[in-house]
């Protein structure tokens, strides 16, 4: 189940969603969505770097996907979310049909109060050329 409580109406306006325990690399240029795990893409002057997460990994506590699919995301836009992600216990990451991005961390504060830190991203638009 995400982190936050949702009605099964809401669960089926995704193509994916998925739960983390510890995910630290969520920031990435680019994110695949498969049916059986999604993969992360990084690309820089210092090298690239992919990191998959199947479906079965110990890492997921839940995974659904129902499309293949690719969205790419700037990583200035994404930047500001690595705070709460630094901190947090876990991670739902959800996307829609039209591939925009919601990123929920699950936080513990220091008198030990869960809190909640939702993030949303729109994917780079594509431009065709005439």
């Amino acid at each position: 189940m995400p982190l936050s409580t949702q009605s099964q109406a809401d669960i089926d306006q995704y193509i994916l969603i998925a739960s983390l325990d510890n995910a630290r690399n969520l920031c990435s240029n680019n994110i695949h969505y498969f049916p059986f795990h999604f993969r992360l893409s990084t690309f820089g002057n210092s090298g690239n770097a992919h990191y998959d997460y199947p479906k079965d990994s110990d890492m997921m506590e839940l995974f659904q996907c129902t499309k293949i699919q690719t969205n790419r995301y700037k990583m200035s836009l994404l930047k500001p979310s690595t705070k709460a992600l630094a901190l947090s216990c876990k991670v739902s990451v959800r996307t829609d049909s039209r591939g925009f991005l919601s990123l929920q961390y699950l936080v513990r504060n220091d008198d030990g109060q869960i809190c909640f830190v939702e993030y949303y991203c729109c994917p780079d638009e594509e431009v065709e050329e005439e």
